[in-house]
């Protein structure tokens, strides 16, 4: 072991995308055992992967998959034994997540699974066919190695299953694996955790005392997390649709216009889970306003009515279509 990694503060366990750069800035800026650092970390894409940042080398920060998805070291937390701060992904956090996963632009660091919005529907990046072509494949029958472009429906149908059945969730199910490997030197703060000022500088607070990083959590440090809040992909729009619907249990006819995929997607897995038998529409054109949406699900003809195989669970009860469709995926 080297002078330098005898001498390390505390590792940093992430997912790309979860902020693991800037919590290992923060830790770094605000604790007494480093020297302050002067630059700011964010870059023009709201990442915290800024170079010309002087780092004391004291705070240790690995990803969990690599940027094309690939597993490393099995899910597996780096440096066992030393202190561990664990960023876990959770259900509530999984929207916004995965918009920035489709949004946030490529850096010197991150590579993103983006997308070019045409008139007609879409065109994926090279990340984005690494990470999902073979699913692509088995549920679409799309075939990357011949086109790279998708119909709007198609991506809105692919992303609805993300929010749908949280049990095939490929981030949740990994971030879960990596909890199994958590001991008793690891601290876990969700991403929930991290994107709310208030509860990032409690959590931070017991972090420091728990592995005595000695941190200054005074009012530079709000307004740093303050900054990062508002350099975020999307953060204008943070809540849009959790507030569109809010609108729809009240009957209130709002705009929907502006959504863009992610929101949709989730906005129809949303319908799916709380309408008994209604399935969102496969078409190009998404809903113009609340309005639409509640007439929608108020007049679907009783005789399309069924139970929806997206459902792992219906009235409390295993799904008998959702358990078939996975059996035909392990075939």
């Amino acid at each position: 072991m080297t002078k330098q990694e005898n001498n390390r503060l505390v590792n940093i366990g992430y997912f790309g995308g979860s902020h693991g750069a800037f919590l290992k800035f923060f830790v770094d800026k605000f604790s007494k055992k480093t020297s302050d650092i002067t630059s700011s970390p964010f870059l023009v894409n709201g990442t915290s992967h800024n170079t010309e940042v002087k780092y004391s080398g004291r705070v240790h920060r690995y990803t969990f998959e690599d940027t094309d998805g690939t597993v490393r070291n099995n899910y597996k937390l780096e440096n066992k034994g030393e202190p561990q701060i664990l960023i876990t992904l959770d259900e509530e956090s999984q929207m916004n997540f995965l918009r920035l996963h489709f949004t946030r632009k490529s850096d010197h660091e991150l590579t993103s699974a983006d997308f070019t919005k045409l008139d007609d529907g879409t065109l994926v990046s090279n990340n984005f066919v690494k990470m999902y072509g073979d699913k692509f494949k088995s549920v679409y029958d799309i075939d990357f190695s011949k086109t790279k472009f998708l119909p709007y429906a198609i991506l809105r149908d692919f992303i609805k299953m993300h929010f749908i059945d949280s049990s095939q969730n490929k981030a949740l199910i990994g971030s879960k694996k990596t909890i199994q490997d958590a001991d008793a030197n690891t601290i876990c703060i969700s991403l929930s955790e991290i994107w709310d000022t208030d509860i990032f500088m409690q959590k931070m607070n017991t972090i420091s005392d728990r592995f005595d990083l000695q941190l200054v959590l005074d009012e530079k440090a709000v307004s740093l997390h303050k900054e990062f809040l508002n350099n975020r992909v999307n953060n204008a729009t943070w809540n849009r649709v959790y507030n569109i619907v809010d609108d729809i249990k009240q009957q209130k006819d709002t705009d929907c216009s502006d959504l863009d995929i992610v929101e949709q997607g989730y906005l129809y897995a949303w319908l799916e889970k709380t309408y008994d038998f209604v399935q969102a529409p496969l078409t190009r054109k998404f809903f113009q306003n609340t309005a639409e949406i509640y007439e929608y699900v108020s007049y679907y003809p009783n005789h399309y009515k069924a139970m929806n195989p997206n459902l792992p669970v219906f009235n409390n009860i295993d799904n008998p279509f959702y358990l078939w469709n996975k059996s035909k995926d392990k075939q």
